[in-house]
């Protein structure tokens, strides 16, 4: 049922999204390529992605997102193994803390998606909030590690929460900001979005590799390295204040 109601809930969030956009017809648009001289395969892929003199600031958002949802997913995707194995939880109750820390998460993430932005646009500061957000992400993997207790678990949702909150309220606008080619927004926030699923699929893979050889607290420290590296490399894009 939940599968279904997901689905529904897509289909129909597609439906009203569409219609309160609407988007201008694009029929008489003439296509921004032109040029129908043929080229080669090396010519072919630097018009599509350009050159890292020309794309560098977009390049280091795109690592940095990269690294910040490694770090995230390391512990989300193993969160109820986390609990039972590492906290020692019988199901039940790693039902109820999985249900407390997605709840906490769940209100900084509606709190700051109201109010991070109009701050960030008054005060007109992006980058420094981004890349602060890899950071909170980063010190909740941290309190886990160091309490090892509830505390911990209810101090890694209110950090990782703010950070994420944050760094999904600004980092789009940081992204717009940094396109190397404003004629193609959408493909390079398509592949900007890659960086929101190839760390699904990357961290679970890093956990499965360093849980057997040094135990859960290796995931905890890999998660503060990958977000601290997320934030470090915002931190070196240059054509932000």
């Amino acid at each position: 049922m939940g599968f279904i109601v997901f689905g529904l809930i897509c289909f129909i969030g597609s439906l009203i999204a569409c219609l309160l956009v609407r988007e201008p017809s694009n029929v008489n648009q003439r296509s921004i390529n032109t040029s129908k001289n043929k080229v080669g395969f090396k010519e072919f892929i630097m018009n599509i992605f350009p050159s890292w003199e020309k794309g560098r600031n977009y390049y280091l958002t795109l690592i940095g997102k990269m690294f910040l949802g490694i770090g995230n997913f390391l512990i989300g995707s193993y969160l109820l193994y986390i609990l039972e194995d590492f906290f020692h939880q019988g199901t039940r109750d790693a039902s109820s803390s999985i249900q407390l820390i997605n709840m906490i998460m769940f209100i900084f993430a509606l709190v700051l998606g109201l109010f991070a932005g109009p701050i960030s646009d008054k005060f007109r500061l992006v980058k420094l909030p981004v890349a602060f957000s890899a950071v909170f992400v980063g010190l909740g993997a941290l309190s886990i590690i160091i309490l090892q207790n509830e505390i911990g678990l209810i101090l890694y949702a209110v950090f990782a929460g703010f950070g994420m909150g944050l760094w999904n309220s600004l980092d789009n606008s940081l992204n717009l900001i940094v396109l190397p080619d404003k004629q193609r927004v959408a493909f390079f926030l398509g592949v900007y979005n890659l960086a929101n699923s190839l760390p699904q699929a990357i961290a679970p893979i890093l956990a499965a590799i360093l849980i057997p050889i040094s135990g859960y607290p290796a995931v905890f420290i890999g998660a503060f390295v990958f977000a601290a590296l997320g934030g470090i490399t915002i931190l070196f894009v240059k054509s932000v204040r």
